[in-house]
């Protein structure tokens, strides 16, 4: 029998195991933002205002989740919505997917590489170095940017050496996240004040609490986004895994994260007043510092946080290569991008790729950080409406194809989680929009990146023109070496 690889689709490496599916999606949501923009949290809508979102966000993408855990054991190849939405929408509506949810995976690991100098900072006191430039009203400092771009070459490493090397660092890293910030919670809560919850909303009246707690949930789609890093394994998952248990995975993942995000707002807001914490440029480390008078504490937060940052930046590295990969070897971009390494298995091109868009974005400084929030908040809520509607779709159109999972509740939890999706979407849209009363850079952002996939899409036109329909529907779906 001809090979995959000689009849021209390329197949990854595998012996990634559930456990590690796990890691993946927690490690990729939690993160650092916790640290990072806890302000912004709490002065967008308070502390239980910010509560209320993340819950609500959370319940949310519980529903999101298991539409993509039926997609994923139905469908398990790379590139997860590559593939799902190809097959329920065709191949335009897949490459649109696939491309912006690249954004959210490749401009995430900048955002990381920005956050990781803001962590470190705050450890070793004027590490940043001289300023070599200005970009965006933010002063740009050499040993700030060394350090971001020196994590992401070994984070480009790591990946290089196989989906299985990843996922085991994952693994390490995700563990010593959750201990660490276990400490830290139980510190905050126990040494804390129900007190300082005050005010527990922004403004003073109903309309202007709705209105606090709708900016922290406009972004939710962001600090939630992750549980979709699954999808992009499968291809790699070792023989013999159970997927039946791939809602259990991912239906974990996302419970665990909401518990997560409500208790360390809690804990950091009970630590101090609020106006103290506003002032914090690390709220979570100042308050745990602040309500012991222990330095140490703070620094546990910290790590917790370096922690949070790698698995995430790694998690995301991971499925940003795996879904420029799919779309490489669907011929929607430059075939080169495909090339898989002989001895790690590896989508090294792809890779490379990755860490070279990672770095540019790396360079833009702190004040990019929240345009990448907000841009990423977007392409995900409108790559989630899409799977969702999807799901129902094929539900339809394919109703005899095999499902190891199927989401329960019949059409209509389906229909409610296109609702919701449709919901988080608009919010994300909307809300930069009427922050600055103009086009925002969120949406300037997604214009040139929308720009810059038209014109990879059209460079790989004549490839795309050369396959068949059959076959393009074989490099997207088959997990075998046999056409349909």
């Amino acid at each position: 029998m001809t090979s995959a690889s000689e009849r021209g689709r390329e197949k990854l490496g595998r012996g990634i195991r559930l456990r590690s599916l796990f890691s993946l999606a927690f490690g990729t949501i939690i993160g650092v933002g916790w640290i990072i923009v806890m302000g912004a949290w709490l002065s967008g809508a308070g502390a239980v205002g910010a509560i209320i979102a993340f819950t609500i966000g959370g319940l949310v993408m519980l529903a999101i989740g298991l539409c993509y855990a039926e997609m994923a054991a139905a469908y398990p190849v790379t590139g997860g919505e590559v593939a799902y939405v190809f097959e329920a929408w065709g191949a335009r509506w897949s490459f649109a997917a696939a491309w912006f949810l690249g954004f959210i995976y490749i401009f995430t690991t900048s955002y990381e590489a920005i956050s990781v100098e803001w962590l470190v900072s705050a450890l070793i006191p004027d590490f940043g170095g001289p300023v070599i430039y200005t970009l965006l009203g933010q002063e740009v400092r050499l040993w700030s940017l060394a350090l971001g771009l020196a994590v992401m070459a070994a984070i480009t490493i790591i990946n290089y050496r196989g989906g299985k090397t990843a996922a085991w660092f994952q693994d390490v890293m995700t563990a010593g996240l959750i201990i660490l910030t276990a400490i830290f919670v139980v510190a905050g809560l126990a040494g804390g004040s129900v007190a300082n919850l005050e005010p527990m909303f922004t403004g003073e009246t109903p309309s202007a609490a709705l209105a606090g707690v709708a900016v922290v949930l406009a972004t939710a789609a962001f600090w939630y986004a992750g549980f979709d890093t699954i999808p992009q394994a499968m291809e790699e998952v070792e023989e013999g895994a159970k997927l039946r248990l791939l809602p259990r995975v991912i239906g974990a993942s996302i419970v665990f994260a909401l518990i997560f995000y409500c208790l360390v707002i809690l804990a950091t807001a009970m630590s101090m007043s609020r106006p103290e914490l506003l002032a914090s440029e690390l709220p979570a480390a100042a308050a745990i510092e602040a309500a012991f008078d222990s330095p140490l504490l703070g620094r546990i937060v910290l790590f917790a946080g370096l922690c949070g940052l790698i698995t995430t930046w790694n998690a995301l590295f991971f499925a940003g290569t795996r879904i420029i990969f799919a779309m490489a070897r669907a011929h929607m971009i430059p075939h080169r991008l495909a090339k898989v390494h002989d001895r790690y298995g590896s989508p090294s091109a792809a890779v490379l790729f990755v860490a070279v868009m990672g770095a540019v974005g790396t360079l833009f400084g702190r004040n990019a950080i929240l345009v990448i929030v907000g841009a990423g908040s977007i392409s995900a809520a409108l790559v989630f409406l899409v799977v969702v509607l999807g799901v129902i779709r094929l539900r339809k159109t394919k109703p005899d194809h095999p499902r190891p999972y199927r989401v329960p509740g019949g059409r209509a939890f389906l229909y409610l989680s296109a609702a919701l999706a449709l919901a988080l979407a608009g919010v994300a849209t909307w809300e930069p929009f009427r922050a600055a009363g103009r086009i925002p850079p969120e949406w300037m952002v997604l214009g040139v990146w929308a720009a810059l996939g038209l014109a990879f899409y059209r460079a790989a036109a004549p490839l795309r023109k050369a396959v068949s329909d059959e076959k393009l529907r074989w490099l997207i779906l088959s997990d075998d070496d046999s056409t349909e």
